[in-house]
């Protein structure tokens, strides 16, 4: 179905074109140079925090999760209000998913009194999600870690705890203290994916300011390999140069410098992008905050310090009228998403995670009312004044 307004489209041009082919003239297609040039690019973004550029948002969930030892017995407190890969990379390294409830209908962010309430001794990673762009309570979430490890010290307890960001919507945003979102925690991942703020069509970072760390998971992302590929082309110089050792077994998560240099021209834009979003998100907030039966989450964005505003959701009555609205606005040429599901109402997780685990009232109505409406750099103010027209009319003639 073609759509006049879609809920995400490329910010692309005559830059990305150029950056492919200065790739493909060079002849070098896999990890190298230009992926060097976006890590050291992305870092400044996050105030110095080293990164590492990966083939996508989900491995780079996985490779910090892994590098920080997550492994069976192990569990994680994630909220269930995100997409599929929070969850899938806690059970593939064979530890259990802990779901947490938002904090508000208008706050659809992990909260941190349900994760206090949560936390056992078997606890390794408290994962929070910076959901549409918006910052998480990372400030309090410190402090539950905090306590928690001065608790473990006192008992004995060896088990440590860390705080891994789930940022994949919030590149180039920070909270209201002017942190970096992706730098705050012990790891942080963001994705490059075609919906994403910088799109590169796939690809992720995982950026932490732990420098043993940040090593482990360079010789993770390629095979547990001492010397990369470009390192020993660019530096042959006979037989020795051969020479390479696997410390421990890793992953092929590398991504191509063809992605890497995407996300560069991606990153020159991401200010603009971030901006025009911005506009587009007060624009559709200004025109809905008064209509009944509707909330608005993020209602103050300039109480949310410097978010990305990746996602424009909006609540509705009931489960009936969201569906209404989205088949309504399809016959108008508007594509709608929703985001998400929860994710322990899904299949496997229904299966795995305890039914006391599965009580989250307030993620299950979010999610219920939650449409996601089109936001992106192609549509102008008169477009977003267009499509909250259409969604007043459904509305008020339901």
């Amino acid at each position: 179905m073609d759509f006049k307004y879609y809920v995400f489209d490329l910010d692309y041009g005559a830059e990305e074109l150029r950056a492919v082919r200065e790739v493909l003239k060079g002849r070098w297609l896999t990890m190298g140079p230009r992926t060097a040039q976006f890590e050291k690019a992305f870092s400044k973004w996050l105030d110095g925090a080293p990164c590492a550029l990966v083939s996508s948002g989900t491995t780079a969930l996985h490779l910090a999760v892994v590098a920080l030892g997550l492994s069976r017995g192990d569990e994680v407190i994630l909220p269930s209000l995100t997409f599929a890969a929070t969850a899938n990379v806690v059970v593939q390294c064979g530890a259990r998913c802990v779901f947490a409830d938002i904090e508000r209908l208008d706050v659809p962010l992990m909260s941190p009194a349900d994760v206090a309430r949560k936390i056992t001794p078997r606890t390794r990673i408290i994962m929070p999600v910076h959901y549409a762009g918006f910052p998480a309570d990372m400030e309090e979430l410190s402090k539950i870690v905090k306590k928690e490890k001065s608790r473990r010290k006192k008992a004995g307890e060896s088990r440590p705890l860390f705080i891994v960001e789930d940022a994949a919507h919030a590149a180039g945003a920070r909270n209201s203290h002017g942190q970096p979102l992706g730098a705050i925690g012990d790891a942080g991942c963001f994705s490059l994916f075609s919906n994403k703020n910088i799109a590169a069509g796939e690809g992720g970072i995982i950026a932490t300011k732990e420098a043993s760390l940040h090593k482990r998971i360079l010789l993770l992302r390629s095979h547990g390999l001492t010397h990369q590929t470009w390192e020993r082309h660019k530096n042959y110089a006979g037989e020795q140069s051969y020479l390479y050792d696997i410390m421990e077994p890793g992953f092929n998560y590398r991504p191509t410098d063809l992605t890497a240099a995407l996300a560069l021209t991606q990153l020159d834009k991401l200010s603009r992008i971030n901006e025009t979003r911005k506009a587009l998100f007060l624009r559709a907030h200004e025109g809905l905050k008064c209509i009944t039966g509707v909330t608005l989450p993020f209602s103050e964005p300039a109480s949310w310090g410097k978010p990305s505003y990746h996602l424009l959701p909006i609540l509705l009555k009931d489960e009936e009228t969201r569906h209404h609205l989205a088949k309504s606005l399809a016959n108008e040429g508007v594509q709608t998403s929703h985001h998400y599901r929860p994710l322990h109402t899904m299949s496997y997780y229904r299966k795995k995670v305890p039914r006391a685990g599965r009580t989250l009232h307030c993620t299950e109505e979010y999610a219920a009312r939650e449409i996601t409406l089109p936001l992106h750099t192609r549509l102008s103010l008169a477009d977003m004044d267009e499509i909250i027209n259409l969604v007043m009319k459904t509305l008020f003639s339901n």
